[in-house]
């Protein structure tokens, strides 16, 4: 026969409460110590069934965006960059233009730290609860090209209209032909105004006939991308520059160092 606590245990487990099972009578070990109430007892086992949760959800959301790396917000150095500030980052990480499905463009040169941005970005936005995608711009059109050869590609823009924020690194990086360049407009036109995106580029919007291939999809896509969107033109020195100056001046300290010894 089995006791009241395998009884228990199974029915919190029956009802999805794994945490409080648990940790159901530890916690009830800690409230009769400290003489709380038996509504106080059950709201601190909701609470940490209610946080299990949220963390199930946020490692299932971060899976799901297959970010290729983990990145954090304290290794960038706001600092050392124009255009982009801590203050005007973590407003975006609040999910606010989400919501009036905006935009994001994070244009700059090399090794200023637009895909560390992105990454954060799309971390933190899973955390708050978005569903977010995140891909390199070659590697998404070449997803929707596929789809295109194997008569899937419906099926696909349905899928990828799941996602509050779809991320696009490196726009610009790797050359595309018409169909890729024409794929990828449609994909821009059917979230426009809908879903947000976050774009990583070097190219400035009148370069973007490099990835579009012909004037009027340019004009078009630019048109749809800004509308609703904040760009951060993020400028200074790269981080393989900032780490090699860095390295100098280590390496000049310790020969300084030795030959004071000497």
């Amino acid at each position: 026969m089995t006791t009241k606590h395998e009884e228990l245990i199974s029915g919190l487990k029956a009802l999805r409460c794994n945490e409080i099972a648990v940790q159901y009578v530890e916690i009830s070990k800690i409230s009769e110590k400290e003489k709380r109430t038996y509504e106080q007892y059950l709201s601190k086992l909701v609470q940490i069934e209610l946080a299990a949760k949220h963390k199930q959800r946020v490692e299932r959301l971060i899976q799901e965006a297959k970010i290729p790396i983990h990145k954090n917000l304290e290794s960038y150095n706001f600092e050392v960059r124009e255009g982009i500030t801590a203050k005007q980052f973590n407003r975006l990480t609040t999910g606010d233009f989400i919501k009036q499905a905006g935009n994001v463009v994070f244009y700059g040169s090399f090794g200023v730290g637009k895909t560390h941005l992105a990454i954060v970005l799309a971390e933190k936005l899973c955390e708050a609860g978005f569903k977010c995608l995140f891909s390199s711009t070659h590697g998404l059109i070449d997803q929707l090209l596929l789809a295109k050869r194997d008569l899937s590609l419906a099926s696909l823009f349905k899928r990828l209209d799941r996602y509050d924020l779809i991320v696009c690194d490196e726009l610009g990086y790797v050359p595309h032909d018409q169909d890729g360049a024409d794929l990828f407009f449609q994909l821009i036109s059917q979230r426009n105004e809908r879903k947000s995106m976050a774009i990583t580029t070097n190219l400035t919007y009148s370069e973007w006939d490099k990835v579009f291939l012909n004037l009027k999809t340019t004009t078009a896509a630019v048109d749809r991308i800004i509308h609703n969107c904040e760009t951060f033109n993020i400028e200074g020195e790269t981080w393989r520059g900032i780490t090699a100056k860095k390295r100098m001046e280590n390496k000049q300290l310790t020969d300084s160092q030795q030959q004071d010894k000497h």
